[in-house]
């Protein structure tokens, strides 16, 4: 179940979604559904097929995980500056 960060509702809207080239995943910009917060964030999702298949794999897989949390670093980045750019009613 996807949780907001901010005031822990479950309740959330998927705005757009990314399947990144070689990446076991799928990034997805969200906006919580709770009128008192309507806090982004993003969620990176994986099937159980996947993510068992990242912990079961060898040295290499490690890597794999390093280069995804860069990606993540830089979709975060991305959405702190979009976040930054708008105002409360996302204009």
């Amino acid at each position: 179940m996807i949780q907001c960060p901010n005031c822990g509702s479950r309740e959330s809207i998927a705005h757009q979604a990314r399947q990144r080239p070689n990446a076991n995943y799928v990034w997805r910009s969200r906006t919580c559904k709770n009128p008192q917060c309507r806090s982004t964030f993003s969620t990176r999702e994986y099937s159980l097929e996947e993510l068992a298949k990242l912990i079961d794999k060898d040295d290499q897989s490690v890597v794999d995980l390093r280069n995804q949390c860069d990606d993540l670093l830089a979709d975060l980045t991305e959405l702190i500056t979009q976040y930054r750019t708008t105002d409360a009613k996302g204009n």
